[in-house]
């Protein structure tokens, strides 16, 4: 079977945006395309100045009056850069790009099927426990159950409290493939790879404040990032080295506090580079590389025995394919079943959807 996946143009989304008046997209999707840079996205309407005044009613100038006056932008000519409030606002909008304006919901919980004294209130209702918090409390069907037994004073024994369902945190690793092939041949995945992660990053720390989140950037070797960060990352002439990647996230997990972990990888291709174990005398790993046809052995099965540890470790592993490479696939299924994990594959439009809804659910 094959999978059919569009190309993803920013230069026409951008004109688009720009002839609807979509002022605040046409940031967002200007920023997302020049990883960050505002004297680039400027220039880029510089060039196209005429056509922008004429037909679209604005200029360079004009746009760039705009950002300032939401202090979006900051700096100098020539030293301009996003303010603190232009990245925030920068990653909302990735958020409501992907799911739309978000309900207010409820924040930091993650439902189990045990009581605790976290967590949204059920209708169960239970004699005070040491320990049970005192806002729990329902004091009229503890006064009522005193009355009913005779008395007018409250007692220990009286008090009923609403049970809660108990939450629980959960920690994050998200993989992000930066090899050189997220733009190769004219289709740029970078940039909807981008757009999740900020959007992934907004929604949890609205609602799941309580939740950890680390961001690993994968190409030949492994970089963490911050949120702050996402805005200015792209891909370079890396290969792809999924084995560091699996391995680094299971180290960073194995840290976390939370009950729930989970690695989210978001790739488009097979795994072509391996570093060599022991590191030599220098202390430098030396890398092995093989980026020809098929699937190299050696590095799927070092790569395979990453991903066994992960059932051991209680990580829960999901994959999101944006490519339809065939040895991709063949050594996902692979993944998959050593890991005990989930695979999707995902068109560029939808990737945002798919991995908001496979993670958190549906939080429309």
């Amino acid at each position: 079977m094959e999978y059919g996946y569009q190309q993803y143009d920013w230069r026409e989304r951008a004109n688009r945006l720009a002839r609807e008046s979509r002022m605040d997209e046409l940031f967002r999707e200007l920023m997302l395309a020049v990883n960050g840079d505002v004297e680039q996205a400027l220039d880029y309407i510089e060039e196209l100045n005429q056509k922008f005044r004429q037909n679209f009613g604005f200029d360079r100038h004009e746009f760039e009056k705009r950002l300032r006056e939401q202090k979006l932008i900051a700096g100098a000519p020539g030293k301009r850069s996003l303010t603190a409030r232009g990245e925030r606002a920068l990653r909302s909008g990735c958020l409501e790009a992907v799911f739309g304006k978000l309900k207010a919901g409820p924040r930091g919980e993650h439902i189990i099927n045990r009581h605790g004294s976290q967590g949204e209130p059920n209708d169960v209702m239970r004699p005070w426990q040491p320990g049970d918090e005192s806002y729990d409390i329902q004091y009229r069907e503890s006064l009522l159950g005193a009355l009913r037994n005779g008395r007018e004073q409250l007692e220990h024994g009286d008090l009923i409290v609403q049970e809660r369902d108990q939450s629980t945190s959960a920690a994050t690793v998200m993989l992000i493939d930066v090899s050189h092939s997220m733009t190769l041949y004219g289709e740029d995945r970078i940039t909807p790879a981008k757009r999740v992660a900020m959007a992934f990053a907004e929604l949890q720390s609205r609602r799941h404040p309580r939740d950890s989140l680390n961001i690993l950037l994968f190409g030949d070797d492994v970089q963490e990032v911050t949120v702050k960060e996402l805005p200015y990352i792209s891909n370079g002439p890396f290969h792809t080295n999924t084995c560091e990647a699996l391995r680094r996230a299971a180290e960073i997990l194995s840290k976390k506090h939370q009950n729930n972990k989970r690695v989210v990888m978001i790739t488009d291709g097979k795994p072509t580079a391996l570093f060599a174990s022991p590191a030599g005398s220098s202390g430098r790993r030396q890398l092995t590389i093989n980026s020809s046809y098929g699937l190299d052995p050696e590095i799927v099965t070092a790569t395979l025995r990453q991903g066994a540890r992960y059932p051991r470790l209680k990580i829960e592993l999901s994959i999101f394919m944006v490519a339809s490479d065939p040895y991709l696939e063949r050594f996902v299924t692979r993944l998959v079943e050593v890991s005990k994990g989930r695979a999707f594959r995902a068109t560029l439009s939808d990737l945002g959807d798919q991995v908001l809804t496979r993670i958190f659910g549906s939080s429309r």
